[in-house]
């Protein structure tokens, strides 16, 4: 049996092949996945691997003997001439830089350098290059910064929009406290002689004035509610073929009060013309249209109802004679942006919420609008539904 003290003897004689380093870190830098550049203390390229051929798109042999600042991107030259001047004072350096591909992409990677120590103390024959491609993390990062800053702008439009929101919330608020407080001080005094039914009429024209503002407060709240469950997909779309001049007609027994009482006509040239919409969809965006070319056209003006079947479509229009819509303002008309809200013929600003119901509904019913206005010359909105004979229903 043999005792420990024979076997440490016996391991102690064994004897083992002796390892061409050489070898063995070529081997390993030719059959690494990771790229890999060896240059000379002048940056010229002595020794590359098949990774970094790859990943640059050259052979062996076209980057050998040629400069390392050859492949690098203009704005990264500074960088490497930076770490360049310092290689004498660390053994190893991480750094990022933009290399040019053979077929002139840009691609962004990390060196990772380590110094190749000379004979001599202080000197440096080279340098062993590690190269890792961090295009996609950049370009992700890209995007991330991207999709910040369009958070950050969407945040900031919401704040001025809700900003807005309080404001449209406000103005008739305040005509209901304005009118109350007259009403309060008005049964404080005591009545002229003579002065009998005067101050019923009053009292009936605060009354007007307290309705008028409620039902505003209560238009910009439903327009809220709307909104909010649109933008969570909770507004069901039921797809039907109905008779468009039927449905114009329940709106503008609605709406026409309103304008004769700012002596506008509207004129409907819109008969039987059959679409394939959603009702209440369909009576929410004739409501907004007939109603904002109401609020935008002076007194004694005309609103024109037509629609025109085409190729299958049916292409409703609201045309308005009034102030018009200047041209910077048209391509923020379907943003929430209130710097971009246009006063109406009265002087009073709206939020633009009821024309971004307006697209979200017609698109979910498979439709289109557009907006064609001249400062001075009226606003012409057109909606495009599909024809209720081509639906198949």
């Amino acid at each position: 049996m043999m005792t420990g003290g024979g076997m440490l003897a016996l391991l102690s004689k064994a004897k083992h092949p002796a390892v061409d380093w050489d070898a063995l870190s070529r081997r390993i830098l030719e059959e690494s996945a990771q790229a890999c550049w060896v240059v000379d203390g002048e940056l010229v390229t002595v020794a590359v691997n098949p990774a970094l051929c790859a990943l640059l798109g050259y052979r062996a042999g076209e980057l050998i003997g040629t400069h390392l600042l050859t492949y690098v991107a203009e704005e990264s030259r500074s960088v490497l001439e930076r770490q360049a001047a310092i290689r004498d004072l660390t053994a190893h350096r991480s750094y990022d830089v933009t290399l040019i591909r053979s077929d002139g992409m840009p691609l962004r990677v990390i060196f990772n350098d380590s110094r190749l120590d000379g004979g001599e103390v202080g000197t440096a024959p080279g340098f062993c290059i590690f190269v890792t491609d961090i295009t996609r993390r950049s370009e992700e990062e890209t995007q991330r910064a991207l999709r910040v800053d369009q958070l950050a702008d969407a945040v900031a439009r919401m704040n001025r929009f809700l900003g807005q929101i309080c404001q449209e919330l406000k103005d008739p608020l305040s005509a209901i406290l304005g009118a109350t407080q007259m009403i309060s001080s008005d049964a404080a005094l005591p009545e002229p002689v003579g002065a009998a039914g005067q101050g019923s009429a009053q009292l009936g024209a605060y009354a007007a004035l307290c309705s008028d503002a409620g039902r505003q407060m209560m238009r910009t709240i439903e327009n809220l509610s709307l909104w909010s469950r649109l933008q969570l997909n909770q507004v069901p779309v039921d797809l039907r073929v109905y008779e468009l001049g039927g449905l114009l007609q329940d709106v503008l027994e609605e709406l026409e009060p309103r304008a004769r009482s700012r002596d506008i006509l509207i004129v409907n040239r819109i008969v039987a013309t059959p679409v394939l919409g959603d009702l209440s969809a369909l009576n929410t965006v004739l409501k907004h249209l007939i109603e904002n070319a109401v609020r935008f056209s002076p007194s004694g003006s005309i609103v024109m109802l037509s629609a025109a079947p085409a190729d299958g479509r049916v292409a409703v229009r609201v045309q308005d004679n009034g102030l018009g819509i200047p041209e910077e303002l048209q391509p923020h008309l379907f943003r929430i942006d209130p710097h971009h809200a246009a006063p109406g013929a009265d002087g009073e600003v709206g939020s633009g919420l009821g024309l971004l119901i307006c697209k979200a509904l017609v698109e979910r019913m498979g439709g289109g609008i557009r907006i064609f206005s001249k400062p001075g010359g009226g606003t012409a909105v057109t909606v495009t539904l599909t024809q209720g004979l081509r639906a198949g229903l």
